[in-house]
């Protein structure tokens, strides 16, 4: 067994200043009279320090934008105490943006011909982008033009792989030539016009197939969601081990930790048809078979977390028919998909008799289960609970079939992404269904919005959703 690789020298990632999606306007100087009015009309008597209370007190963060809406000065105030008022209150559901996907990851000889507009990750909006952010349209020079600004090195990106984004935050795989011979990863921030390039893994560390996840400064226990502070997990295998690996970047540290075996199970194949993780309760969560793989993100050195091997509603369902996700109460929870005939009201419990059978469905959508963690300090044990989920049915959303065609898992219906903060569920539908395209789900309102039309859209490959954090969006309420 080849021996467990130590990290290398202090190599803080490089920083790069863009312009960012939000005005730098927005950012709060400390030194801001929030007494005066500055031609927002007459100063509230209210003085700021007690109405800083009142606003946690709202109902939800929506009540605070409302708030801020009413004056130049309430909406310094706002601003000024983002970081505080996003974690004590509901997240807004309109922090979803849009979601990132690239076609071309990859050098060839061909791709080195393209255009360099053609070559960078595309970006999604949604209608939320439209109004806070401005973008109406899908755009690929969006994301440069958020972190790399107009200067030379707008080709940074050219051919970059999305994998992964959590709370304002993008993870990207570099892919020029340069890059070839190691594993080279940026971390960006679009909404703040913020990017680091991270040290990259070459020769005996460079990873082979792997995943990942990201712990940022929402997630500290004394939360510093505006801060830069992130730290990045990826989980890989090599061909030369029989175990998978853990590493992590910490930006306060500046270097990679040393590599850390596995320790509950066997190595994991096909890491990247892992998909996306979820972060709770500092960790990182991939749905595998009918549980989960954890570890620990919030130290430096990851750790794997034990699970239990099978969970009361949790689904061996093929890739891209369930997701984990959390709820409203910061639970790790299951969700999975089906497929309900229209005319079977007893598979729903709404009827008696036999069902009647179709050559079409509508697509549903359902919770069935939560993780509860272990009461010890560790969080080391837990077990999955079967509650009476939130089943959402799809009727304007059908998949035809044949009469040789036994559905759900023959459908081209894919689940891309889970924002955790909003509650939305990103999803594609293809070729067979009613209207396809690319969709976002809210889980609590069952609100849908078609943000893409066509059956190409469940083809995208390295594809994953942004959601803007909240605080830089009650940050930015202070602009104009």
């Amino acid at each position: 067994m080849p021996p467990v690789r130590r990290a290398r020298c202090d190599h803080r990632a490089a920083p790069y200043s863009g312009i960012g999606w939000l005005p730098r306007s927005s950012r709060i100087d400390d030194d801001v009279d929030l007494g005066s009015s500055d031609g927002g009309g007459e100063a509230v008597p209210v003085p700021h320090d007690a109405l800083t209370p009142v606003l946690v007190r709202l109902p939800s963060a929506a009540d605070v934008v409302r708030s801020a809406a009413t004056c130049r000065r309430w909406a310094r105030l706002v601003a000024r105490n983002a970081a505080m008022l996003s974690g004590a209150l509901p997240s807004l559901r309109c922090l979803t943006l849009g979601f990132l996907h690239q076609e071309d990851a990859g050098i060839t000889a061909r791709r080195r011909r393209a255009s360099a507009a053609a070559a960078q990750p595309c970006f999604v909006p949604t209608a939320a982008a439209g109004k806070l952010i401005g973008l109406q349209s899908p755009s690929r020079t969006a994301l440069a033009d958020a972190v790399l600004g107009l200067g030379d090195d707008r080709d940074l990106l050219e051919h970059s792989r999305p994998v992964a984004a959590r709370n304002g935050w993008i993870v990207l795989e570099l892919r020029q030539e340069r890059y070839t011979d190691s594993l080279k990863l940026c971390v960006c921030n679009p909404t703040r016009g913020e990017l680091f390039m991270l040290p990259p893994l070459a020769g005996a560390d460079k990873p082979g197939d792997y995943t990942c996840a990201l712990y940022t400064g929402h997630d500290l226990a004394s939360p510093r969601p505006l801060s830069t502070f992130f730290r990045l997990l990826i989980v890989y295998n090599r061909r030369a081990c029989a175990f998978s690996s853990l590493r992590c970047y910490s930006l306060d540290i500046g270097r990679w930790s040393k590599e850390a075996k596995r320790s509950w199970g066997p190595k994991i194949g096909c890491l990247r048809e892992l998909g996306q993780s979820v972060v709770v309760g500092g960790v990182a969560y991939w749905h595998l078979r009918r549980s989960a793989f954890a570890v620990r993100v919030d130290t430096p050195e990851p750790t794997e977390v034990p699970m239990p091997p099978t969970g009361p509603g949790v689904r061996n369902l093929p890739r891209g028919w369930c997701s984990l996700g959390v709820d409203a109460d910061g639970n790790l929870i299951f969700i999975d998909a089906g497929l309900c005939n229209d005319l079977d009201d007893a598979a729903l419990g709404k009827g008696s008799g036999a069902a009647v059978r179709s050559n079409s469905c509508h697509l549903s959508v359902s919770t069935r289960s939560v993780f509860r963690p272990g009461s010890g300090d560790d969080r080391c044990s837990g077990q999955w609970e079967r509650i009476d989920g939130r089943f959402i049915r799809l009727e304007q959303l059908k998949v035809c079939f044949g009469e040789d065609k036994i559905p759900p898992f023959g459908e081209k219906m894919t689940f891309r992404w889970f924002c955790e903060k909003s509650g939305n569920l990103l999803f594609t539908l293809g070729e067979g269904t009613s209207s396809p395209g690319a969709f976002v789900l809210n889980i609590a309102t069952k609100h849908v919005e078609k943000v893409a039309d066509g059956i190409d859209c469940d083809s995208w490959k390295n594809f994953v959703g942004y959601e803007m954090d909240g605080a830089a969006y009650l940050a930015s309420l202070s602009r104009s």
